[in-house]
């Protein structure tokens, strides 16, 4: 049977056109099978050697150090470098193996049609493995910023019986007021063997507040602190002098207070800028909780006594807040005491700890990161983050208990230091009594209400407060008095 030339050539060329495709996908699939084939056989041996070598490492790897070794490989500024630098290597390499399949197709010998789509498929898919890589590349020197200007080197020190105290204040800073005053004072006491954590919690407006003897603000002030606590971070801030070689003497102004009045040293302390705060609780998509009663947006009065217009209300009812009104349902005082919003404070730092979920965060990570570095202050080393890695799973099965000192356990203008020693040791037993969760619940068991969105507009419906079991003083349990769900 005669076949016309003509019939022949196309056939020839469809071949090559099939072979030309084949050795992108065998790029794709294996770097240097396609040299290994019909190229330079040295080159493509070494790609394969080095890609099962890098396979090999990674599995090995994680079978030894686990997901919280690679975490902590993550905070670990010379691994994050040294990763950088391979999958920006690894990267060029394998577009450089791209590039010469794209030429061992011999996209000459095609027809114009055949070369568009081999040309189209090559640059797609060195786009589609090249982009990704690059990201990477973005993400470890991003981390690697923040690791090195957000938190300190170093090991992790002593801890207080097994625990790890790490002071959590809330810096209500803003255009309109001069200085930081620590709005929120919180102290989150972690036993790092079981993950059980007691939440203490001191009102802003706490008088007379003592300091450890010897220092510098127990010699200036031998009869406590005359003003509101929340006023020793802007003092010390603003005689700096008095505290040679300290990076943050407000910071460890108020460290020295809590310490002094709960009875228990302060390790790290941790300082957020309300003011800054939604962009961290927009960075992770919103949060989800329930609000106990209608609260306004604005509202009360301004440093010289004029009143300021109410803007908004955040409706009742389980909500998705984003980062505007999370900040104003932390804010918000026109209608509530102090007292109700160092609870609700709580509730919102609780809130962000539970949709802070390894994906959530990893696909936000880029506008967190940047958040971090603008709204975080701290003297947690990179030990103790490594230490609070291996915490957070434990943290997970086990309640997170709270004390609040509020009007109703303490006089906050004559504060019997004594009983607030007393209600933390005991809170800290309490905890240490409660058994451990063998198993995190399924998500199945968690059966969530559908939260309404906090800018719908809804006619309010009578809600009640969040009811608590426990007597003022004694320790709650955070989800159980917050109500998520």
């Amino acid at each position: 049977m005669h076949i016309p030339k003509a019939d022949l050539r196309r056939k020839s060329e469809l071949v090559r056109f099939r072979r030309a495709l084949a050795l992108l996908g065998m790029t794709l699939v294996l770097p240097g099978s396609a040299q290994v084939m019909c190229g330079s056989k040295t080159v493509g041996r070494a790609a394969l050697r080095v890609l099962g070598l890098c396979a090999a490492v990674c599995v090995v790897g994680f079978l030894i150090i686990g997901r919280n070794g690679v975490i902590k490989l993550g905070l670990n500024t010379t691994a994050l470098t040294l990763g950088e630098v391979a999958v920006t290597v690894l990267a060029l390499c394998w577009l450089a193996l791209f590039v010469d399949a794209w030429r061992l197709g011999r996209p000459p010998t095609l027809r114009r049609p055949h070369r568009l789509v081999s040309a189209g498929l090559s640059l797609t898919l060195m786009a589609g493995i090249t982009v990704p890589m690059a990201y990477g590349a973005y993400l470890m020197d991003l981390q690697r910023n923040v690791i090195k200007d957000v938190f300190v080197q170093g090991g992790l020190g002593q801890l207080y019986n097994g625990r790890l105290n790490v002071l959590l204040l809330g810096g209500d800073g803003g255009l309109d007021r001069t200085g930081i005053r620590t709005d929120s004072i919180s102290l989150a006491s972690i036993d790092v063997a079981t993950g059980k954590t007691v939440l203490f919690s001191l009102p802003r407006n706490l008088q007379y507040v003592q300091f450890p003897p010897g220092t510098t603000m127990a010699k200036h002030f031998p009869n406590g602190f005359p003003d509101f606590a929340f006023g020793i971070y802007t003092w010390a801030t603003e005689n700096k002098n008095l505290f040679p070689g300290v990076s943050d003497p407000g910071a460890l102004a108020v460290e020295q207070a809590v310490a002094q009045t709960l009875g228990i040293p302060v390790h790290y302390y941790a300082l957020v800028n309300l003011q800054g705060f939604q962009s961290v609780i927009d960075a992770l998509g919103g949060i989800t909780l329930r609000v106990g009663e209608r609260l306004p947006i604005g509202g009360g009065h301004t440093m010289g006594g004029a009143p300021n217009p109410i803007l908004g209300w955040i409706e009742p009812g389980l909500q998705h807040l984003d980062g505007y009104h999370a900040l104003w349902y932390a804010r918000s005082r026109a209608t509530t005491t102090d007292y109700d919003r160092m609870a609700r404070q709580r509730c919102v730092f609780g809130a962000i700890l539970r949709e802070a979920n390894p994906a959530t965060v990893l696909k936000n990570y880029s506008g967190l990161a940047h958040s971090a570095k603008k709204v975080l202050t701290t003297d947690l080393t990179t030990g103790a983050l490594s230490r609070l890695v291996d915490v957070a799973n434990l943290t997970k099965n086990t309640k997170v208990t709270s004390v609040q000192f509020t009007n109703q356990v303490i006089d906050p203008a004559n504060p019997d230091i004594n009983y607030i020693r007393q209600k933390v040791q005991e809170a800290i037993t309490a905890s240490e009594a409660q058994p451990v969760p063998t198993a995190t619940p399924t998500a199945s068991a968690k059966a969530k209400a559908k939260p309404t969105k906090a800018k719908t507009k809804v006619k309010p419906k009578p809600t009640k407060q969040p009811t608590v079991s426990a007597a003022p003083g004694d320790p709650e349990s955070v989800d159980d008095s917050c109500q998520y769900s």
